[in-house]
């Protein structure tokens, strides 16, 4: 800007900082997800390692340090034993660590950082169906007129203002966002702070288990949202549906292309006019999700505002892990429109508004096993169907995987960050114990009842009352 390097209307200073602001801040989101991944990816590669050199791999990711990056160059960072690794890691040391052992543990350090940028945490990107400007309080002015508020916004031009009409009237303060879609149409975003509510201290606690059939399942046997899964589905299979047929826009459009003549291009020029653009199917889109986040908000505002059994507390499932199963075209395309994290989002943000405390548990395996029994067989579920195969305990599996989401609170042999085969080890052991007592039980039943009708006693008692019944006969 200052060089003047470029042609053409540039921002202004003020804007230029808050985009930099802005840049920055999600850089810094990256590397922090980056590195939190990576920690995940090698939890169980490091608990083969010694103590000190489990010790110098979490060094290299403690944070975004010079060490991480200069790991990333392709450089060995060396500590130093006097001034300790870093504050927050400090530990003894036995032996020296030795060159060739730096070497190794920065190698699978950095490796594992490479695969998790590569496959898991992608740097972000500008998305391309709309576009956003920030405005803080020095880049706006908000004035009123007799039948409507007017925003003056900042442009390139210094000393020039624009001027927008405003539907209606609120009380407008801090940055704003404004918004303009591939529809032509500008929304602008206020901040408003919330005031949430004190932390409850009477109440029930209710295990919630997300779905997708259903958007969620509680402890206390109750389906919330049974349309959600008929929603994305028809919005899913609908996509899929345009997107075939767009592909096959874009092949012919393309072929056109290669040929010569005007009539070709005409013709691709009117395909591409036509059949190719992404306003109404921008806005299509965003229909169809403004129903879903409607439907979602509208069921956890009467599950957190509920006059009778109020909620003190709700237990949830911890989804921050990817979905690494895989499942045919259809049903992949329908889940990678499953809003996860907007569930999350919401349940966090709704909770806390209202004064709910929320706790996440392990999520592995709480849909097969049995709360009964805790056998973990996958034939127990045949989709929303659950059927024990050890004790025949059934139910719906959604409210079986709630119930089995609360009981985990405060489990002190699942932990959170446990893994699925961990956590089944757990369960079958549960299991075995469920047998041997139960069998125990009936043994020790059949002994007694065995014991009552071999007794003496009772075979003279017998005896007698037929004896009894043939005086009176005879009488």
């Amino acid at each position: 800007r200052e060089l003047k390097e470029t042609s053409g209307p540039h921002l202004q200073a003020r804007h230029l900082k808050l985009a930099l602001e802005e840049t920055s801040k999600m850089a810094l989101t990256h590397w922090k997800s980056v590195i939190a991944e990576s920690k995940k990816e090698l939890a169980d590669t490091l608990k083969r390692f010694h103590d000190q050199d489990r010790h110098y791999a979490y060094w290299l990711l403690c944070g975004i340090n010079r060490q991480f990056f200069e790991l990333l160059d392709g450089r060995i960072p060396v500590p130093n034993p006097e001034v300790s690794f870093d504050r927050n890691y400090c530990l003894s040391y036995e032996r020296p660590l030795s060159l060739k052992t730096l070497r190794c543990i920065a190698g699978i350090v950095r490796r594992t950082v490479n695969r998790v940028r590569r496959n898991s945490v992608c740097y972000p990107r500008t998305k391309t169906f709309h576009n956003r400007i920030d405005f803080d309080s020095s880049c706006y002015t908000v004035r009123s007129a007799e039948d409507a508020q007017l925003l003056e916004l900042m442009s390139l031009q210094p000393g020039k203002r624009i001027s927008l009409r405003l539907k209606g009237k609120s009380k407008i303060r801090g940055t704003l966002q404004l918004l303009r879609d591939t529809a032509g149409t500008y929304s602008l975003r206020v901040y408003v702070p919330q005031q949430c509510e004190e932390r409850r201290k009477t109440g029930k606690v209710v295990g919630i288990d997300l779905g997708y059939t259903e958007m969620m399942a509680t402890s206390e046997q109750e389906l919330l949202g049974t349309d959600l899964g008929k929603y994305f589905s028809a919005i899913a299979d609908k996509r899929g549906k345009n997107s075939e047929g767009r592909n096959r826009m874009h092949a012919l459009f393309r072929s056109l292309l290669k040929k010569s003549g005007k009539n070709n291009l005409a013709k691709a020029e009117r395909i591409r006019k036509h059949n190719l653009g992404r306003k109404k199917q921008r806005a299509r889109y965003i229909q169809n999700i403004g129903i879903i986040k409607t439907l979602v908000n509208r069921e956890l505002n009467l599950l957190f505002t509920r006059k009778i059994n109020p909620i003190r507390a709700i237990v949830v499932e911890d989804l921050s892990a990817r979905m690494k199963a895989h499942f045919g075209k259809k049903w992949n395309r329908r889940l990678s429109g499953w809003m996860r994290g907007y569930l999350q989002e919401r349940i966090r943000y709704k909770a806390k508004k209202h004064g709910i405390e929320v706790n996440e548990v392990n999520p592995a395996h709480s849909s097969r096993e049995c709360p009964r029994c805790h056998c973990t067989d996958k034939k127990n579920r045949r989709g929303d169907v659950f059927k024990c195969s050890s004790c025949g305990y059934h139910e719906h599996a959604d409210l079986v995987a709630a119930l089995n989401i609360l009981g985990r609170l405060g489990d002190k042999e699942i932990r959170k960050g446990m893994s699925p085969s961990r956590v089944k080890a757990v369960l079958d052991g549960r299991h075995v114990g469920w047998k041997l007592l139960n069998e125990t039980v009936t043994d020790r039943t059949s002994d007694e009842a065995r014991v009552v009708s071999e007794s003496p006693r009772s075979a003279s008692s017998k005896s007698e009352r037929r004896s009894d019944v043939q005086v009176c006969t005879a009488s």
